[in-house]
């Protein structure tokens, strides 16, 4: 099929209902993260190809069982002639497979991408997808996306984190379903979200990022988010990504801090973490969601542990948690 009339067909698959049989992939890699791609695509109907030199053997057997097929010399793979070729999180374009649909004009997906694009598999009640919180940053990302989830399961939200340990895909087909996601994103899975525009671009509901990476394109994470961008207020780099970004109208810029919050941030008084962005007078008045104290009874007192409670509070208030919600959540938190 030409270059052109497979771009068009690749717009069509934005649904797990979509027509996705016989679509030639090849994974690059193998991985926790490259199996759930390999599984989910092989679902699908489609025809799968693992590229990836010296594999773990557990998975590698595993690859067979799904109905994909598996090729050690990756630059033989290359003779598969993919409509579109998936990079996990172990690839780059130093990949010979990745490499070469660069070169051909080949779409390159990361698994980020895929998991948008069949995130309808298991729908809410009211029959919209889980909504998407994405948390990327420099350092404790894992620990915002697991802190905002809790906070969230605790105000009754059936939420997961995934991104980190438990592959997206997975998240996405997990038979038991989730109202929201709180995906944590690593700086890879980023770059390969970069240059994605279209139907194929998350459109979360709210993102958060406290400390930036100058080497990673982190203004990715709050491209189109709907509701709230959460950035560190003492961080520059971080607030010039949110006055960048091409987020959806309305969508508010959250600030959080170690010191007093000013409008629409939260923050740290006098031991008290307060919260001046999710008020109803935010002017005059803050919401108390936790003491330091309590904190540090959970080993959450060292300042960047505080300003990651912070973010995923404000990721837990703009997807409906009530302040008694995220106290509850961090009396019981875990270090």
């Amino acid at each position: 099929m030409a270059l052109a009339d497979m771009s068009e067909r690749l717009d069509t698959l934005t649904s797990w209902h979509a027509d996705w049989a016989g679509l030639r992939v090849v994974v690059a890699g193998l991985d926790q993260t490259a199996f759930s791609v390999v599984d989910t695509l092989a679902e699908l109907g489609c025809d799968v190809l693992v590229a990836a030199p010296g594999p773990p053997e557990e998975l590698a057997r595993l690859v067979d069982v799904v109905g994909a097929s598996l090729e050690t010399d990756v630059r033989a793979a290359s003779s598969f002639a993919p409509d579109v070729v998936i990079a996990p999180t172990t690839a780059d374009d130093t990949h010979p497979v990745v490499a070469g649909a660069r070169e051909n004009g080949i779409a390159v997906w990361g698994d980020v991408e895929v998991a948008w694009r069949v995130r309808d598999k298991i729908v809410r009640a009211d029959g919209e997808s889980a909504d998407w919180l994405l948390v990327a940053g420099s350092d404790g990302t894992d620990e915002i996306a697991h802190l905002a989830a809790t906070m969230l399961v605790t105000a009754g939200v059936r939420a997961a984190p995934c991104g980190g340990s438990v592959p997206i895909l997975d998240a996405v087909r997990d038979p038991a379903g989730f109202d929201a996601l709180v995906v944590d994103l690593s700086a890879a899975q980023l770059a390969l979200m970069a240059p994605i525009t279209g139907v194929g671009a998350p459109v979360p509901h709210s993102a958060a990022c406290v400390h930036a990476d100058e080497e990673t394109a982190l203004d990715v994470v709050f491209r189109h988010a709907r509701v709230a961008c959460v950035y560190g207020a003492a961080d520059e780099r971080t607030l010039r990504m949110v006055e960048d970004a091409d987020v959806t109208d309305g969508a508010r810029a959250i600030g959080v801090r170690l010191g007093t919050p000013g409008l629409s941030e939260l923050g740290v008084v006098e031991g008290i973490l307060a919260d001046r962005a999710f008020v109803a007078d935010r002017r005059t008045s803050a919401a108390e969601l936790a003491t330091v104290d309590v904190l540090a009874e959970r080993g959450l007192a060292e300042p960047r542990a505080v300003e990651r409670v912070l973010a995923a509070a404000a990721l837990a208030r703009a997807a409906g948690a009530e302040p008694a919600h995220v106290a509850q959540a961090l009396s019981g938190a875990a270090h």
